[in-house]
């Protein structure tokens, strides 16, 4: 979409550009009468302004989707990645007839 926005903003600036046939863009708009070619290049540098503008607004909301995704990933590997102690039942019987020794 950014490409788009991108293609769409210069190519309207060079139909412009191309048609004004000098730096003096907007006296060409305002003073001169509109053709076809002048219509044209100022709707695809508009549209292509307003691409561009929602792509960066885009950009910015999936980044933050996506760092939201993967700090929900890192919470849930450091809930796994805890170090369960396994006991063999060697260990475990030990434990239960040192318990009823103290009682």
């Amino acid at each position: 979409m950014m490409i788009l926005g991108m293609n769409l903003l210069m190519g309207g600036l060079i139909l412009t550009v191309i048609t004004a046939g000098g730096p003096n863009l907007l006296f060409y708009v305002t003073q001169q009468p509109l053709t076809q070619s002048a219509v044209l290049g100022l709707v695809l540098t508009i549209t292509g302004f307003l691409i561009l503008s929602a792509s960066f607004v885009l950009v910015v909301h999936y980044d933050r989707q996506r760092s939201w995704h993967l700090k929900e990933i890192e919470k849930s590997t450091r809930l796994r990645n805890k170090k369960v102690t396994i006991k063999t039942a060697d260990e475990l019987l030990k434990e239960l007839a040192d318990e009823n020794r103290e009682k």
